[in-house]
This record gives structure tokens, C-alpha cells and sequence, in this order.
């Protein structure tokens, strides 16, 4: 089955020059200002990405720097926990020395 198109019979008026040219100069300031508008929520998008890359550096240095001091006071704590070791054991020696030369 085919179908064909309606035809009014009549023709079409001509446009004027003049007013495609008019048409034309704003259908192209449509396309560039949606260009420009294209353009610039690309560049929010961009901004709002390095703001959330520059938050997540942020908050991974904190953890880093956390887990580094996290590390040293261990580091810290051991050695005195070694230190007081050596410094009761000495003491029990000492003790013990003088309890020999008391005998």
C-alpha cells in the first residue's frame, strides 16, 4: 500500500533573502550561546571534579600522617617499655648484688 502525500495545490511563497538572513544570524546566536552554556557547566563540572580530587588528597595525606604518628608512638612506646625492662632488670642486679654483700 502506498501512501502519498497531501498536496494543498498550492505553492509555497518564497522567503524573502532578507529574512533568511535574519534567521540565520539567530539561529547562530542560539547556537552559541548554547555553546557557551555547554562550555561553561563542562568547566563547573571541571571545577567541582579537581575540588572533590583535591578533598580526597586532602583527606588521604590526614590518614597517612595519622597512620605515620600512629607508627611512631607505637615506635616510642616500645622502646620505653624496653627501656624500663633494662632499667628493672638493673636494679633487680643491683639488689641482688647488695643482698650478696650484705651475706
Amino acid at each position: 500500500m502506498k501512501i502519498e502525500p497531501v498536496r494543498s495545490g498550492g505553492i509555497l511563497p518564497h522567503l524573502p533573502a532578507e529574512d533568511g538572513g535574519a534567521d540565520r544570524e539567530e539561529a547562530l546566536k542560539k547556537v552559541e550561546k548554547a555553546r557557551r552554556e555547554v562550555e561553561k557547566e563542562r568547566l563547573d563540572i571541571m571545577d567541582r571534579h579537581h575540588e572533590t580530587v583535591k578533598k580526597s588528597a586532602e583527606t588521604y595525606d590526614k590518614l597517612v600522617k595519622k597512620k605515620l604518628l600512629e607508627e611512631e608512638i607505637e615506635k616510642r612506646r616500645l622502646l620505653q617499655r624496653e627501656y624500663l625492662e633494662e632499667r628493672a632488670e638493673d636494679a633487680r642486679l643491683r639488689r641482688k648484688q647488695g643482698a650478696d654483700r650484705t651475706d
